[in-house]
């Protein structure tokens, strides 16, 4: 028999989307799992959707817990998994039929521990985005995930597989994180081994106006948070690429801030920190781009 997959599928008010995201799972051509749908105190109708799908399919099991955030309810789902391999699944996205058979026979055939892959972007209403990757680097996965210089690799956690003992008990979501917990394991993960990437597009990511980055500020705050935590882990493979690295947050976050009125005055320090780690970050990405930009007017 095929090693048994748990699907992690963390739920927060979802019930427009989590029949068909379940749904994608239960029709994998990998079809030797279990689907773990963790309620994070759900105030919609989430928990009848989910209810009814469990009595069509016996692979899904539904748990509730009062709202504690994405990150502990992943860490909770971890604990109930029976499977040799974990796969985590957000409650909007979907999976496409061979995502896990690629992703599993991935594994086995490369000896890596985790795998990832392409995706493509659609909306609310299924229809498919014309969202390029930019600048889209799928190795040496810890130094381009903090130097943030093109898409976020490898993305949001609808992307992993990973080998249940590759998580072990050290491996785990950190509850003091929502927005960039996504990022934060990868980090985790890429520390202890580097992933396998297939260069196909396997599954969907919805974009839609309640996408956590859109309506929440806090990730100001958090990536801050996540980045003094990769100084304390020693996830920097060097000097210079901690200096580039934080001299690119501290850019990206200024600009994160001009979008909120209530974080603006945050700005200047967030410029002041990104010139003093590396002043070249400023000249190459804000000062280089305005001049070709009136150059060729």
């Amino acid at each position: 028999m095929r090693p048994l997959v748990s699907v992690i599928i963390p739920m927060y008010n979802a019930a427009p989307y989590i029949r068909q995201t379940i749904l994608s799972v239960l029709n994998q051509t990998y079809n030797h799992l279990e689907v773990i749908v963790m309620n994070d105190g759900s105030k919609d109708n989430s928990e009848q959707e989910v209810l009814q799908l469990q009595k069509e399919d016996s692979r899904v099991t539904y748990h509730y817990k009062p709202n504690s955030g994405v990150s502990d309810t992943r860490n909770k789902g971890i604990d109930l998994c029976n499977g040799e391999y974990i796969a985590f699944l957000d409650a909007d996205d979907v999976w496409l039929p061979d995502n896990l058979e690629k992703k599993v026979n991935a594994i086995n055939e490369t000896g890596k521990q985790w795998v990832f892959s392409l995706h493509e972007s659609i909306d609310e209403n299924n229809r498919q985005l014309d969202v390029s990757m930019s600048n889209f680097r799928p190795y040496n996965v810890v130094d381009n995930l903090l130097l943030w210089e093109g898409d976020v690799v490898p993305g949001p956690c609808s992307n992993i597989v990973v080998k249940k003992e590759f998580l072990g008990q050290d491996i785990r979501f950190d509850t003091s994180l929502s927005s960039p917990a996504d990022r934060d394991i990868c980090l985790q993960l890429g520390s202890k081994g580097e992933p396998f990437f297939i260069n196909e597009k396997l599954w969907q990511y919805r974009l839609h106006s309640q996408s956590m980055t859109s309506v929440n500020f806090k990730v100001v705050d958090e990536m801050v948070r996540l980045y003094k935590k990769a100084d304390e882990k020693g996830w920097f493979s060097s000097p210079a690429i901690r200096r580039r690295a934080l001299s690119n947050v501290n850019l990206i976050l200024a600009g994160i801030c001009s979008k909120f009125p209530s974080q603006r005055k945050r700005m200047p320090g967030f410029i002041l920190r990104s010139v003093w780690y590396s002043p070249f970050t400023i000249i190459q990405k804000k000062i280089l781009p305005f001049f070709s930009k009136n150059k060729t007017k």
